[in-house]
């Protein structure tokens, strides 16, 4: 284990366990990116940190019927973050932050873009997602300029492609609003708390944290605003991070 990486989390925490980790599914538990596989020796990681009594919470794009399924039957917190900050679960209490239906938007975005729309989207409670184009998937600039494309026909929702498909969603829904809620919520302190993802819907939850965090191979944006970049990819980046945050907490908590 890396000295330098201990550390790091050493500087940050300065002696102090975690208050929460809020942590990206898609590219971030699974064993790369555009895989669906998760990552089973990261999951027992990070129910070894809950059991120093540190939250993990899920907090995804992906359908609140998905989040709900992992954070279950992985034995995660039950407090998480669906649909890119739509949706939010906080125990026994849903909480939905979007107030109309996208649904009137995705045959015309469908059509005027090329896009697919994707099946998950009969499970979403507000977030939509659609499939890009081969050409576009391996092309980081292209897909830049397909969001900003959308989102200049449609100034009042985002459209964020991760590496898996594209969401749109209202502006006054995020991954940040939604865990600053879930800190209110449950007294945790955010800027004692740690954030890990990959992709450019993940930019504003590592800001709203004490140490954002991003894997590897991450988008290029988040990388710019993260406090730690990763070296490797995807969960072994995580795995990394995870197990120097236990030693870290067997050394100094």
């Amino acid at each position: 284990m890396s000295i330098d990486i201990i550390k790091t989390i050493s500087d940050y925490l300065k002696g102090s366990r975690p208050s929460a980790i809020f942590i990206d599914i898609d590219g971030v538990l699974t064993i790369e990116r555009g895989s669906y596989v998760l990552d089973l020796e990261l999951i027992e990681l990070l129910r070894k940190v809950m059991a120093y009594g540190i939250p993990v919470c899920l907090v995804s794009g992906n359908a609140y019927p998905t989040v709900l399924t992992l954070q279950r039957y992985l034995g995660l917190t039950p407090i998480f973050v669906a649909e890119n900050g739509c949706v939010i679960q906080v125990g026994r209490e849903l909480i939905k932050l979007c107030r109309e239906s996208l649904d009137s938007l995705v045959e015309d975005i469908e059509k005027s873009f090329s896009l697919k729309r994707s099946t998950s989207n009969l499970y979403r409670l507000c977030d939509r997602a659609f499939h890009v184009p081969e050409h576009i998937k391996s092309n980081p600039a292209m897909a830049r300029k397909l969001e900003s494309s959308i989102m200049e026909k449609y100034p009042h929702i985002y459209a964020l492609y991760t590496g898996y498909v594209l969401h749109i969603y209202p502006r006054y829904c995020s991954k940040s609003s939604a865990i600053k809620i879930i800190a209110d919520k449950t007294n945790i302190d955010l800027n004692k708390s740690i954030a890990i993802g990959d992709s450019v819907t993940d930019v504003d939850m590592i800001k709203a944290v004490g140490i954002g965090i991003v894997v590897g191979d991450a988008d290029e944006d988040a990388k710019k605003e993260a406090k730690i970049v990763l070296p490797f990819n995807a969960s072994t980046s995580t795995k990394y991070f995870i197990s120097a945050l236990l030693n870290y907490i067997s050394q100094h908590v």
